[in-house]
C-alpha cells in the first residue's frame, strides 16, 4: 500500500481515537489532539514502524471471517476442556511438541503463536520466528492432533492472502 496513504490514515485513526476518548469540542483541545496525532505518525515514521504490518488494512474483511472461525474454536474448545476437567477420570495427556509454521510473514507467523495460545487446551510456550517453529504445551492427545492437522495453519495463511493455499 502507498507509505503516503498509510500514514494518512494512521493519522485519522490516532486523532479519532483522541476525540472519542476526549469527547471535547473546544477548538483548542481539537488541534491538540490533531497536533499530537502527526507528532505520533511523524516520529513512527522516523523509527521506520510505518509499513503494512503496522496499518494491516488489506486484510480486515477477511479478518473478521477468520475471527468468527477462531470464536468458534474457542468455544469448542473451552467445552471440551470443561468437560475433562469435570469428568471422574480426568484422561489428561500432557503433550509438548514442536510444530512447524507454514506463514510467509511475521504477522502471519504471531498471528498462529497468538491463536494456539487463545484456544483452551494449548499455549505456545516458545517461539522461533527465524526457523518458523513453535514449541506447544497441549492438554491431551486430541489438542495435539487438532493443531498438527494444519487447519489453523491454512486459515491464517489465507488470511495473510497467501495463494498457495
Amino acid at each position: 500500500m502507498n507509505k503516503l496513504l498509510l500514514v494518512l490514515i494512521q493519522i485519522i485513526a490516532l486523532f479519532l481515537f483522541w476525540y472519542l476518548l476526549s469527547g471535547k469540542n473546544f477548538i483548542l483541545l481539537i488541534s491538540v489532539g490533531l497536533i499530537c496525532s502527526v507528532l505520533i505518525v511523524f516520529y513512527q515514521n522516523k523509527l521506520k514502524m510505518v509499513d503494512d504490518e503496522s496499518m494491516p488494512i488489506s486484510i480486515l474483511p477477511k479478518a473478521v471471517l477468520y475471527w468468527m472461525w477462531l470464536y468458534k474454536e474457542v468455544i469448542q474448545s473451552s467445552l471440551y476442556v470443561s468437560k475433562l476437567i469435570l469428568s471422574r477420570e480426568m484422561d489428561i495427556t500432557p503433550q509438548y511438541f514442536k510444530i512447524k509454521s507454514n506463514q510467509k510473514t511475521t504477522m502471519g507467523f504471531n498471528i498462529y503463536a497468538n491463536s494456539i495460545t487463545m484456544t483452551p487446551g494449548t499455549i505456545s510456550v516458545i517461539i522461533n520466528n527465524t526457523s518458523k517453529e513453535i514449541d506447544i504445551h497441549a492438554l491431551t492427545m486430541d489438542t495435539k492432533a487438532s493443531l498438527q492437522n494444519g487447519v489453523m495453519d491454512k486459515r491464517i495463511k489465507k488470511l495473510m492472502g497467501d495463494m498457495d493455499v
